[in-house]
């Protein structure tokens, strides 16, 4: 079978980047899950020929219409062979910008920085800006230099390290890894439950927990809990210039969050927030930084500040939610990665709710099952005008990839579960 599906079978019915005979550089995205499908559909019709290399030759976005699709190694579990695969294409590839759409793509891009820039150009921050931005305990750092309100933090690089949280940080706290590709990668995201940090009540569980995420990994970032419900959670994401300006941004909170108490969004709104522009922009100028970022804050709700929590520095799950107030960040970055001028042109943010359908699923019946949700509280959430992470009118095959693949099987199961159940149940009463 060949390594390239080129999706010759769906003719759509718009534009497809890639049939053009433009002389735009060709874009190269880095997997095809939530952000990397959100990345296709903000380039269809743009007239840019849109690769997706996917390493997963079962995930929806391999579907989508608005790419071709180029099956490859992984960046996360085999980074010298996505390199050397990555320099074979380089003649044939040359100028292409490579967008990362996951931590570890963002991590081999940076150790492969000096051989992939002979080629291609790289959707990431400088070196020296990235190591700062994606390291926790530096972040702090920077942040604190800007003048950005963060939690109370220590640094765990031994056990006797721990004796410092309950006078510098305090419980409840949260653990966290320094950087969160420690726990993504080999089989380190199971060992945490796919989770990306814990909630830690006092001492005592504070110790356990070490001895078991350090085996993970020996350096950990003990936190501040910032109590508060999840919809205090906000972002600020755009995509940033030479200058450390936002060249484009929007701004969002979270609605759902699973796990809830340290996980990741599966609803998402676009909200005016205003008061996160001033303290993103002083953290971005300290950093100098350039590139795509995603800026995760939480409203302390004792001071009322919004707490610097972490900064994606790539493409993130909800990013096309900025299309709904017509920003679309990806042709944002794109124009300015291949030297086009682009111009900060500042717009009203506009409501709109970003759901992850699959996420949202396993969130809804584990709720309801558990009698932690009501109906009335799950429409509310979802009410209004959405968007989806798979779901497109004008794109539908991811979804119906994903709903045959996933979602039939499951219930399928269900099904003969509940009726060997119900056949176990009458050979008892029948006997």
């Amino acid at each position: 079978m060949s390594d390239v599906l080129l999706n010759s079978a769906r003719e759509p019915r718009v534009a497809v980047p890639g049939r053009s005979s433009s002389a735009q550089p060709p874009v190269l995205i880095l997997n095809l899950f939530y952000s990397g499908l959100g990345i296709a559909r903000d380039l269809a019709g743009r007239g840019v020929r849109v690769i997706g290399l996917s390493a997963h030759r079962e995930i929806y976005g391999n579907r989508s219409r608005y790419c071709e699709v180029l099956f490859c190694p992984n960046s996360q579990e085999e980074p010298g062979q996505l390199a050397e695969f990555l320099l074979r294409k380089g003649p044939e590839l040359q100028g292409a910008v490579i967008f990362p759409t996951r931590d570890a793509d963002v991590m081999f891009l940076d150790d492969f920085r000096e051989e992939l820039e002979r080629w291609y150009r790289l959707a990431i921050p400088s070196r020296h800006c990235l190591r700062r931005a994606t390291d926790k305990g530096l972040l702090v750092e920077a942040a604190l230099q800007a003048g950005v309100p963060v939690p109370r933090t220590v640094t765990v690089q031994s056990a006797k390290d721990l004796a410092r949280v309950p006078h510098e940080v305090g419980f409840p706290c949260v653990v966290k890894p320094v950087s969160s590709v420690h726990w993504r990668v080999g089989g380190n995201w199971d060992l945490v439950g796919g989770k990306k940090g814990f909630r830690i009540n006092d001492f005592q569980e504070l110790c356990s927990e070490y001895q078991r995420l350090t085996a993970i990994h020996p350096q950990l970032l003990v936190q501040e809990w910032i109590a508060g419900p999840v919809d205090q959670i906000a972002v600020l994401g755009g995509y940033v210039g030479d200058n450390s300006q936002p060249l484009a941004f929007f701004t969002a909170h979270k609605i759902v969050q699973a796990p809830e108490d340290c996980g990741t969004g599966c609803i998402v709104e676009s909200i005016d927030i205003p008061e996160l522009l001033e303290p993103t922009v002083r953290l971005f100028k300290a950093l100098d930084y350039t590139g795509m970022a995603e800026v995760e804050y939480k409203r302390d709700s004792v001071t009322g500040d919004f707490k610097l929590i972490e900064i994606n520095t790539r493409h993130w799950d909800q990013h096309q939610l900025g299309r709904a107030s017509g920003i679309n960040l990806t042709w944002v970055a794109y124009s300015h990665l291949i030297g086009q001028a682009v111009s900060p042109e500042p717009r009203p943010i506009q409501r709109r709710k970003w759901i992850a359908e699959d996420a949202f699923l396993l969130y809804a019946a584990t709720g309801l099952w558990r009698r932690e949700l009501r109906l009335s509280q799950l429409r509310r959430q979802i009410s209004g005008r959405k968007m989806y992470g798979i779901f497109s009118w004008q794109d539908p095959l991811p979804f119906i990839s994903y709903f045959a693949a996933s979602v039939v099987p499951s219930l399928v199961k269900a099904a003969c579960r509940k009726f060997w159940k119900g056949m176990k149940g009458n050979e008892v009463r029948s006997h």
